[in-house]
């Protein structure tokens, strides 16, 4: 037996023996009343008065001393035995005292039987049938041989003999229905507890199952009051149960098939598929997949309607960039081999202008266009090293490398750098211990370049640059740096990673620009190529990380870095500029942003354009 069990027994004991303590005080004041109404006290029946009232004091008493024993006693069966059996002395001095077999009161052994039967069932009431028959028969015998006398009455063998076996038998029959009642009784509240909790535990399943789905339930009734939004359609549409509960749903969802299946009968009977464009409660963007149909009660008439849907947001941002992406590939590799072919001429051209303008004795106003004719060529064959890099660059050449030294000492280039940097101030967030990580360290170098370059140009009348390097734990954003061999299991996305943070306080990045921040050539200035931050995420991605921003206008921007610790396969070729993509646009959310920057190059001196674009969340600074 459960120990849950035992505890609703023994309540269920402690409950009948309260019940049965309220019943003797109810008996015995109504026996006190009766006797003083009808004045039987005068009477011949109560020979002894003083014992009545007496008895009626002490059953008072001890109904007293058993409810504050009730408390403290856990051995319930056994004092419900004791109560019954004290309750049957009582009895018996009772019944001895007014006129013994021919007492009135000879009733009050049968309600301690069905008492006894009631709450210790068959075999306290067999018991309690015994006992009350035992001390009824000394009684009896007692007042036959002369023992026990009430006045001169003489009593007969026949008669006592039959009044004896009439109480006998009505004792044991009372007992054995009383007891038969009690079992059917305790059997039917078995059997509907059973049921409850069987129903319980049911219902509690069904709503786990209901919860528990990955798409979203909505149920509403025929007046199109909501009836029930699982836990996934909140998280879906932001919207709390509380905040829908008994409101209409075309109100709280004005989808055009919703209203449809309530202003038209004949969608009533067929269920309908569409997509629906709506947004969030913070105004995010939301692209759903709907599917309506009648919700019919257990005679099959139409109680309203049910609703399942499923987010296709992220899914169809990501189709959408598959698409992008392939074209994107295939102009990019014409792009690219355009572009060879443009650089061999432009490097002719420019080294002709720089002939001409040593030979050639120009003026001044001929020496100007020269001198912007060889500044234009420069910039152009900039734009194609930068393009070809990021169109197609060379796979990564690990080592291990110090993070924070790394940081430090592009940090320290950038402020002996040329350019307007005195009103910047950089601080730094490192901490004591090497932050160590298998990377390529001149790829990692132009990250950072192009992320303080970036947030410099953010900041035109001056402001502060916060950097920080740290090992975080915990679940990563995205599974870092080991997508290919991540697993649906949150307990293995807990990883140990590097987390590096580029933090200004500048323009901030404008939400218009969110599609559009991390594509090559975006860029919101009137200068640069706008390929800086296409490098930055395109060299973390091809080191299995994760880059992002976060921003707001006015309020600055912020760009995370996330880097296993965990060194990458060395082997395994670089990513296509379509995966990359892909990639990019799979961890893209509606409060991303970018930036677009020109910025000197470390790798081999040309000026690479910080795109200001920030990936994953991408928020835009024009």
């Amino acid at each position: 037996m459960t120990r849950e069990k035992i505890k609703t027994e023994q309540e269920e004991i402690q409950n009948k023996l309260k019940w049965l303590m309220g019943l003797r005080v109810l008996i015995v004041t109504i026996l006190m009343g009766g006797s003083i109404a009808l004045k039987v006290g005068q009477s011949a029946q109560l020979g002894a008065f003083p014992i009545f009232y007496f008895l009626i004091a002490f059953t008072y008493l001890l109904t007293i001393l058993y409810g504050l024993a009730l408390r403290h006693i856990h051995a319930l069966v056994l004092f419900t035995y004791c109560q019954v059996a004290v309750d049957i002395v009582l009895e018996t001095f009772l019944v001895v005292a007014t006129r013994g077999l021919a007492s009135p009161f000879t009733f009050l052994y049968l309600i301690s039987i069905i008492s006894a039967s009631m709450i210790l069932y068959r075999q306290g009431g067999l018991a309690a049938a015994l006992a009350s028959s035992i001390l009824y028969g000394m009684t009896g015998g007692l007042q036959y041989y002369g023992l026990i006398r009430f006045g001169t009455e003489t009593l007969q063998p026949g008669e006592a003999l039959y009044s004896l076996l009439m109480n006998v038998v009505a004792f044991f029959t009372v007992a054995i229905l009383s007891s038969n009642l009690a079992e059917k009784l305790k059997q039917a509240h078995q059997s509907l507890q059973e049921k409850e909790t069987g129903l319980t535990e049911l219902k509690a399943f069904h709503e786990n199952i209901v919860q528990s789905i990955s798409s979203g339930l909505l149920t509403a009734d025929l007046e199109g009051r909501i009836t029930s939004l699982n836990r996934t359609a909140q998280e879906i549409t932001g919207l709390s149960w509380e905040e829908v509960k008994g409101k209409r749903c075309v109100e709280v969802f004005p989808w055009k098939g919703l209203r449809d299946f309530y202003e038209n009968p004949l969608m009533i009977n067929r269920a309908s598929r569409y997509d629906v464009e709506t947004k969030k409660k913070d105004g995010s963007r939301l692209l759903l997949g709907v599917t309506l149909s009648s919700l019919r009660d257990e005679e099959g008439k139409v109680a309203g309607v049910v609703g399942t849907f499923q987010d296709l947001t992220k899914i169809r941002e990501l189709e959408e960039e598959m698409r992008k992406q392939e074209k994107m590939a295939s102009i990019g590799e014409m792009a690219a081999g355009m572009a060879h072919e443009i650089r061999n001429p432009l490097a002719a051209l420019s080294g002709s202008m720089q002939v001409l303008r040593k030979e050639l004795i120009l003026n001044d106003e001929h020496q100007h266009l020269m001198e912007i004719a060889l500044k234009e060529t420069d910039r152009l064959n900039n734009i194609i090293t930068e393009f070809l890099y990021y169109a197609r660059p060379s796979p990564p050449n690990y080592k291990s490398c110090d993070l924070r030294r790394l940081l430090e000492e592009t940090l320290q280039l950038l402020q002996n750098s040329k350019g307007d940097h005195k009103n910047i101030e950089i601080k730094t967030v490192f901490g004591q211990e090497p932050v160590s990580a298998m990377v390529d360290p001149d790829q990692m170098r132009q990250v950072f370049w192009n992320l303080s370059i970036n947030a410099v140009q953010a900041m035109p009348t001056g402001g502060t640059l916060e950097v920080a390097v740290r090992v975080k734990e915990g679940k990563s954003r995205g599974a870092v740096c080991r997508l290919q061999d991540a697993r649906l299991n949150e307990e293995k996305n807990k990883v140990s990673y590097i987390e590096i943070i580029f933090e200004d306080n500048g323009e901030g990045i404008r939400r218009e620009h969110l599609h559009r921040i991390f594509d090559p050539f975006f860029t919101t200035k009137s200068h640069g190529s706008g390929l800086g931050l296409a490098i930055v995420h395109r060299i973390i991605e091809d080191h299995g990380g994760r880059v992002w921003a976060e921003s707001k206008a006015e309020k600055g921007a912020r760009f995370t870095i996330q880097l296993s610790l965990e060194p990458m396969n060395t082997h395994s070729p670089p990513q296509s500029p379509q995966l990359a993509g892909e990639s990019r646009r799979a961890n893209t959310n509606d409060q991303s942003s970018t930036r677009v920057e020109e910025s000197p190059s470390l790798l081999g001196g040309s000026s690479m354009a910080n795109n200001d674009i920030r990936e994953d969340q991408h928020w835009t600074k024009s």
